[in-house]
């Protein structure tokens, strides 16, 4: 029997038409340069510039211990693309100095998400509405919304919805720039424990392979 998995990409104001059932999800951060920042390869630069530094690594604090006690720990930062340690290339600077490439360009960056990148956060829920709207709820209202709020699925995982919402504030991501991709195992004759049990095991394994950058600690 072919494999046709059911799917859909929702916007942020759009979660609440996810159905109630269970499935797997992932948050991405759109690239889409506005008209103005196209004008110009500064105001390009610029543009691109935001984007990769939303979307660096967080923070890592590393420790290392040799002989003779030698103990040595600090923090590893991530040198994101256009950092000034981490400098775009002569050839993007090129492609932007021609309009036309740099539309193309832009196009290309508007629609490689969710195609061609990898995503902020990936979980799962046994009812995808309840749980992408409660993701919505915390980012909107993170600092009042918290208290009010109860796990859709475990304590765990709530506190990783808590996690991403908190990132995504603490980075100044605007909410409306966000959508998630979502997928339902098209075996409805499954029990829900088979099938929760399947997306955990999916969820895990596309976690190891792309390492979401908002994910859990």
């Amino acid at each position: 029997m072919p494999f046709n998995i059911y799917s859909k990409l929702l916007s942020f104001g759009e979660v609440s038409d996810a159905e109630p059932i269970p499935g797997i999800y992932a948050w991405y951060l759109r690239i889409r340069p506005g008209n103005k920042d196209t004008e110009t390869p500064e105001d390009f630069l610029k543009s691109i510039k935001r984007r990769t530094e939303e979307l660096q690594y967080p923070t890592m604090s590393m420790q290392a211990r040799g002989h003779f006690r030698l103990n040595m720990q600090g923090d590893l930062k991530h040198l994101w693309y256009g950092h000034e340690k981490n400098k775009f290339p002569d050839q993007l600077i090129e492609t932007l100095s021609n309009s036309e490439e740099r539309e193309m360009l832009s196009k290309i960056l508007e629609f490689a998400v969710p195609l061609l990148t990898g995503p902020l956060y990936i979980g799962v829920s046994k009812n995808l509405q309840s749980r992408l709207q409660q993701h919505v709820k915390l980012i909107q209202e993170y600092h009042e919304s918290i208290s009010q709020l109860t796990a859709i699925d475990s304590s765990e995982s709530f506190e990783n919805d808590k996690n991403f919402a908190g990132r995504i504030v603490e980075r100044k991501i605007n909410p409306n720039r966000l959508v998630v991709c979502i997928s339902y195992p098209p075996y409805p004759q499954f029990p829900s424990e088979r099938i929760r049990k399947t997306i955990e095991t999916a969820e895990t394994l596309l976690n190891k392979i792309f390492y979401p950058i908002l994910g859990r600690r």
